[in-house]
């Protein structure tokens, strides 16, 4: 057949018909369709469901094999803590739900409660220690549950390689080493080992650690998260601004210092006394060069240590630095314009 058409060009022509080379792609689309396309939808497929393995593996990757040295993924308490950390009805999490909750109802506690002198309190306060205790059974459950679904340390995926874990845990360990020191405290009565006393365990300060709990906001809302490494990130560009601040800074204190030395140290007195004219004194100094002391009976020398207790100065560069300091915040700046 093709040799005929070769040798029949006209024919051809006449009949209108165009021969031409077909590729085979096309050739097998046309011709071979179910064949050719369930090969190309297979290659699709297999390109579609790669994506979702890795991310199968990779999630499978971040559960370690073995929690505490003896809990294996297939360990019914292991896997029932699994099942708790990670329960997702529908497309939420409501373990993490509630430890928000719980993080936000702890700090509105906190809130509300009326700290006292000398260990008074009142029924309030008496009432939101014991919730306090709540809160604490709330968060450690949450560690050890976590603890047993990762892992603590031995593993990448482990509970306290996250420095937000890392935070949390260490939130719950002073909480718990605070009531532990509570039930071993003295009764207030006994003056020796009073609490915060010397002799005795300061069990106040302990309690100080408490305001860190509004921190694990932070370790349950990814946006924050994202928020506060962005923050992190940005401070070695701020402190590069925070260089060059201080380089102006100290060229300004060093041109203070060459010409302002001194200067702060003059106030007006009583001629013959050590009384200042002002109850509360500012720098003077002689006609023609600043403030001069206008009243009859009065003259500015020097022998006073200076304004704000003696700060303001330019005597050395430290002092200089912090004047420079007062007048880049604009605050007091216009006084310290009049005294030089």
């Amino acid at each position: 057949m093709k040799n005929w058409m070769l040798a029949n060009p006209n024919c051809m022509a006449t009949d209108g018909i165009e021969f031409r080379t077909v590729p085979l792609k096309s050739r097998c689309l046309g011709l071979h369709g179910g064949t050719c396309g369930g090969h190309g939808s297979g290659a699709a497929r297999r390109r579609a469901g790669g994506p979702k393995k890795q991310m199968q593996v990779n999630k499978s990757k971040l559960r370690a094999p073995r929690a505490l040295c003896c809990l294996t993924l297939s360990n019914p308490i292991r896997m029932a803590a699994l099942a708790l950390v990670e329960w997702k009805y529908p497309d939420s999490h409501p373990f993490d739900i509630f430890i928000l909750l719980a993080i936000f109802a702890n700090c509105v506690a906190l809130g509300v409660s009326r700290p006292f002198p000398e260990d008074d309190s009142n029924a309030t306060n008496h009432n939101l220690e014991q919730v306090e205790y709540i809160f604490l059974v709330i968060f450690t459950i949450e560690t050890f549950m976590k603890i047993l679904a990762y892992g603590l340390v031995m593993h990448p995926s482990a509970y306290i390689r996250s420095g937000w874990n890392l935070l949390d845990f260490i939130i719950v360990i002073v909480g718990l080493f605070s009531v532990v020191a509570e039930m071993g405290e003295p009764k207030s009565g006994d003056a020796h080992h009073a609490s915060g006393k010397p002799g005795g365990l300061d069990v106040k300060a302990l309690r100080a650690f408490r305001v860190l709990r509004p921190l694990r906001l932070v370790s349950g809302v990814p946006s924050l998260q994202i928020v506060l490494n962005s923050i992190m990130k940005a401070m070695v560009p701020l402190f590069h601004i925070g260089l060059l601040v201080m380089f102006v800074i100290i060229i300004y204190a060093i041109i203070g210092l060459e010409l302002f030395i001194g200067r702060m140290h003059k106030t007006c007195y009583y001629v013959g006394t050590n009384l200042f004219v002002e109850d509360d004194p500012t720098p003077c100094a002689f006609a023609g060069s600043g403030r001069v002391c206008v009243g009859n009976g009065t003259a500015c020398r020097g022998g006073w240590e200076g304004p704000n207790g003696g700060i303001t100065n330019f005597d050395n560069i430290f002092f200089a630095m912090l004047t420079v300091f007062q007048c880049i915040t604009m605050e007091g700046w216009t006084e310290v314009l009049y005294w030089v």
